[in-house]
């Protein structure tokens, strides 16, 4: 048991280090899927009432097009403005959005509710990459490796929450009135992280501590393309960038699976929300016990290569085991494991790559990977998607052959994206 007495050491030395900032962003991270897990199930049931689930490809589509944009306008802020004062507006707007939809929820108005549907995905992934990339600028890799996991923890206690609650009251109160808790909850946040901020003693800045407001760094601020050019420019960001496509593509893939199936065997409305809320509590209690029990000593012992690679492995076997029994239980439990999985041991090693970089690199060009192409990757697949319809009918057997090759390329690429990671640490660690 000496292994778990070092992890527990290390916990211990990580969040006295970080006392001021950990736990305030420890309520940050629990509050925001706390919001979500009351609004996603709301949006998602209403678009499937709405639309149903072969529209979903083409807003996938309209989502990359409206991340883009966002991300954009994002960036021209992220060098000049406070990162809590960044994070205090996200908020706002989302809250004000949430609540004129409130007065127009309803599935006559289907136009509004593939802005709903939009929106909610592009709110969260703001929310969490503005969390995580202020996390990468706060600790350190062995920090990293000890706290990111229950910081990721938070979010499934407070989606674990909410979707009990959800689940509890979509029938009651009636899916729309659950939007209010979801406001309620980001608002909180809001004093929450504006007092990590305070806490951190300075603005997060550059790796030499200061506010990158001179030469190139300057130049980068002012560059027109909102930090897509950072990103191409880099090998190591672009390796990122087609790691995280593929799980994109194969997570989006599976969804749309488990959606095709969910829409002809539940099909009343509230019945779905609470349906949905269900297998997101799931999501969140395996999460939990992921992030807090095993991804600390996964990222400790078996190192970023492993740790980057289980989640393929585990959605090759599950997407396999789909040919052969092709029932809603094996995509519920394959999407079950890709989620948990995504946010658990995936996550924490994925934001352990962004440490090396610069602070412009950490907030510009994580922007443009984790929130744009995050969109992107679910966009592009929705046009082969639309694609394939017109030629064929998309079944979800059909769709799972896509699904393989795609998991292929991701396994293939993850030692590839390992190496450059080594070569930038090496370079950090020489100055």
């Amino acid at each position: 048991m000496s292994w778990v007495k070092r992890l527990y050491q290390e916990f211990v030395a990580a969040t006295r280090e970080n006392k001021g900032t950990f736990l305030p962003l420890f309520g940050c991270f629990f509050l925001v899927l706390f919001s979500y897990s009351f609004i996603r199930p709301v949006c998602e049931s209403l678009f499937l009432s709405s639309w149903g689930a072969a529209k979903m490809p083409h807003v996938w589509i309209i989502s990359a097009a409206a991340t883009a944009a966002v991300v954009w306008v994002y960036n021209k802020f992220v060098s000049t403005s406070r990162p809590s004062g960044l994070y205090a507006v996200s908020n706002l707007i989302a809250v004000a959005f949430f609540l004129l939809f409130y007065f127009y929820f309803s599935a006559k108005n289907r136009g509004f509710s593939i802005i709903a549907f939009i929106i909610k995905d592009i709110y969260v992934v703001i929310l969490i990459e503005q969390l995580w990339s202020f996390c990468d600028a706060t600790f350190s890799v062995k920090r990293a490796k000890t706290l990111f996991g229950i910081l990721a923890g938070a979010c499934s206690i407070g989606g674990i929450i909410a979707s009990v609650m959800t689940v509890w009251l979509a029938t009651i109160l009636g899916s729309n009135n659950l939007l209010f808790v979801g406001c309620g909850a980001l608002l909180a946040g809001v004093f929450l992280f504006s007092y990590a901020n305070a806490k951190a003693g300075q603005v997060v800045g550059n790796d030499d501590g200061k506010r990158p407001e001179s030469g190139l760094e300057k130049k980068k601020k002012e560059s027109i393309w909102g930090g897509f050019d950072i990103v191409l420019k880099s090998k190591y960001l672009i390796l990122i960038c087609i790691m995280l496509m593929l799980s994109q593509f194969v997570t989006a893939l599976i969804g749309l699976q488990f959606n095709q199936i969910l829409e002809v065997q539940v099909g009343e409305l509230d019945l779905r929300t609470a349906y949905l809320a269900k297998f997101y509590g799931m999501t969140n209690v395996i999460s939990l016990f992921l992030q807090f029990v095993v991804t600390a000593p996964f990222l400790h012992f078996f190192g970023l290569l492993v740790s980057l690679m289980l989640v393929p492995a585990i959605m090759g076997i599950g997407s396999f085991a789909f040919f052969f029994t092709s029932t809603m239980f094996v995509i519920f439990a394959t999407r079950l494991a890709n989620k948990s999985l995504t946010y658990s041991v995936f996550r924490s090693g994925k934001e352990i790559l962004y440490i090396p970089l610069t602070y412009i690199e950490k907030y510009k060009a994580k922007a443009v990977i984790d929130m744009f192409i995050y969109r992107f990757a679910k966009g592009g697949i929705g046009a082969v998607i639309i694609g394939l319809q017109v030629i064929m009918v998309v079944t979800a057997i059909r769709i799972n052959y896509i699904v393989i090759g795609l998991i292929l390329l991701w396994i293939l690429i993850v030692p590839v994206l390992i190496g450059e990671y080594k070569k930038r640490e090496i370079a950090r660690a020489q100055g």
